[in-house]
């Protein structure tokens, strides 16, 4: 990789609960052993009922303790392993944007440089909440680059700080990655989801127009949320639950179409496995999903418009449209996202602000 890797300190989440940024950090820190890249980590995953239950209610008690071990660690970390640089990924969340700010202050009184890391789409998680503002701008201020996931969020951030703001994109592992073309049936029989099965998902719009296609299978996997557990849910609905990466890969393969009507993203780990599935895609053009796919990878939607789904699928019945999706994903996802390629990127900006 050229000049010598820095020693990193990577503040994140590790698994559990799964989820998008906690699966980055343990993909990132599986590279990083690969490619004798010093990381050591700050693990601020959520524990107790929280870990094992999405939506999930909150106790302050518990998450002023668990605040307290961070920091704690972050101490012993920043005097122990002394980093070259710190890495901070934020999920941007209406109380752990607080105590990112706390350790981004702590990470500069130490004279680090210091990446933050926004995982999320900024606008939706803070552009109206004035106290989360508030502390995004601080963390931002502190920050020598701010690395974000897409182009919203980008031109969100660049209204509240002056600091220097790059997008830098969710990856995936090249052996993830389909080597052949995807077969493309005639007909379209079963449609996947994959994601946290909750109404912010459009796991709602999914059920409404599931009423209207009963000949269609749709296949949602995922931890499901206690509203979902309470919907009717129509017999061509299949509520799968939590699966493994091997068994959602193989729900991949076997389906024809990937539908994804989210309400507010950052960059979207579901959606980028779908298309290096060679999966065609329906979803909506929040956060990075219209970058993703383009005008080219599938059809994009509103959000909160079961009518409008109806129409793609109508739309995306057709084998020639689903052709050239499915083989325009993979050949997105080999030049823009693959693990390497963005992890070379990611070694490079640290280089660069280590210059500075």
């Amino acid at each position: 990789m050229g000049s010598k890797n820095p020693r990193v300190l990577l503040v994140s989440p590790l698994p559990p609960p799964a989820g998008g940024i906690s699966t980055w950090t343990h993909k990132y820190v599986e590279w990083a052993d690969l490619n004798d890249v010093e990381v050591a980590l700050v693990n601020i995953a959520v524990t107790g009922k929280r870990a094992r239950r999405i939506n999930a209610g909150r106790r302050l008690a518990d998450e002023f303790g668990r605040t307290l071990l961070i920091l704690l660690d972050l101490l012993l970390k920043l005097r122990g392993f002394m980093p070259d640089i710190v890495h901070l990924n934020t999920p941007c969340s209406q109380f752990g944007i607080v105590r990112d700010f706390v350790c981004a202050f702590i990470v500069r009184a130490h004279k680090i440089p210091l990446i933050v890391n926004y995982h999320c789409n900024i606008e939706d998680q803070v552009g109206m909440v004035r106290l989360s503002r508030f502390f995004l701008r601080k963390m931002s201020e502190l920050a020598c680059l701010n690395l974000v996931l897409n182009e919203g969020s980008m031109l969100f951030l660049q209204k509240q700080t002056k600091k220097e703001v790059e997008i830098l994109p969710n990856f995936i592992e090249e052996d993830y990655v389909r080597q052949d073309d995807k077969h493309i049936a005639a007909a379209i029989t079963t449609v996947v989801f994959v994601g946290h099965v909750q109404r912010t998902k459009g796991v709602i719009d999914i059920i409404s127009v599931a009423r209207h296609f009963h000949a269609l299978t749709f296949l949602l996997a995922g931890p499901i949320s206690d509203e979902i557990m309470q919907i009717e849910i129509p017999s061509n609905v299949s509520l799968l639950g939590p699966l493994d990466s091997a068994q959602v890969r193989e729900l991949l393969l076997r389906s024809d179409f990937f539908l994804f009507p989210t309400y507010t993203e950052g960059f979207s780990n579901a959606l980028l496995e779908a298309m290096a599935a060679g999966l065609p895609v329906i979803t909506t053009s929040v956060g990075a999903n219209w970058e993703m796919i383009e005008e080219f990878g599938g059809i994009l939607v509103n959000s909160g418009d079961p009518a409008g789904i109806v129409s793609a699928i109508t739309k995306i019945s057709d084998i020639a449209v689903r052709e050239k999706a499915s083989q325009w994903n993979v050949k997105k996802v080999i030049g823009f996202y693959s693990r390497e390629a963005v992890m070379y990127k990611l070694m490079n900006i640290y280089r660069a602000v280590l210059l500075k």
